[in-house]
């Protein structure tokens, strides 16, 4: 058996992406989860503090995508990518608009949005959850919803984004684009089997409604993502999420 370690918090939606993929392909491994607070600790050889980080035996890449297309090379059974060269490129293209559109925009509510109770709640729950693996200080836990509005990495995802936009705004074209990114399904780009795409939508949808930080499922309004998120949830474990199933508040039906 192949040793396979994925370093990464699971918060973080690129982390999980990678575990789903992982999951679909039926590949054992082990999640090492990463301390926010100091990464070096356990990714400190890469020389960076970029997650995920992935480990085949004694190989590592860091970046979902490139990580994604490593997996097919190394497994090519249930591949993440059709090998029609048309459909590849096409959800390639997805991924893109999906790397550097739809999940930053995941993070400008953090810098953008009312810093209410609302918000804060959804803070100090997503420091319980970081703390339920690498555990922080008290007083790290209570500051966390701030820190999140400062985080470098939040807003080098946000600078991405046109803040000139509003953020209603762009959350309803975001919204038009996957449905039209989805076309007929049954999955992302039409494709007859699930790819890395959907492995990365499914997990940044779903994340807070099992992680309790939102009690409906904001998708299931919407009959075709509906549809599809029931027919991506087939292929992987009951919680992909990567939180202990402690903290796991809700499943889909």
């Amino acid at each position: 058996m192949t040793n396979i370690k994925l370093y990464g918090y699971s918060t973080s939606p690129f982390v999980r992406k990678v575990a789903a993929c992982l999951y679909y392909k039926k590949l054992t491994f082990e999640h090492i989860p990463v301390n926010p607070a100091n990464p070096k600790e356990t990714i400190g050889f890469t020389g960076a503090n970029q997650v995920p980080v992935l480990m085949i035996g004694d190989e590592w890449k860091v970046d979902s995508t490139p990580i994604a297309l490593w997996l097919d090379d190394r497994f090519p059974h249930r591949p993440l990518l059709p090998e029609n060269q048309e459909m590849r490129t096409k959800i390639l293209n997805i991924d893109r608009w999906l790397n550097e559109s739809f999940l930053p925009s995941g993070f400008r509510g953090a810098v953008d949005g009312k810093n209410n109770l609302a918000f804060k709640f959804m803070g100090w729950r997503l420091a319980a959850i970081v703390s339920a693996h690498t555990p922080l200080p008290e007083n790290i836990r209570n500051q966390w919803p701030d820190l999140l509005r400062k985080a470098p990495f939040i807003l080098e995802m946000v600078e991405q984004l046109d803040r000139d936009e509003s953020l209603s705004d762009m959350q309803m074209r975001l919204g038009m684009e996957m449905i039209k990114h989805l076309g007929n399904g049954p999955f992302f780009g039409e494709s007859d089997s699930p790819t890395l795409v959907d492995f990365a939508l499914f997990q940044q949808l779903v994340f807070p409604y099992m992680a309790g930080l939102t009690d409906k499922m904001q998708i299931d309004a919407v009959p075709p993502l509906k549809a599809w998120s029931r027919n991506v949830a087939k292929h992987l474990p009951k919680n992909p999420v990567l939180i202990p199933d402690s903290f796991v508040v809700a499943y889909l039906d």
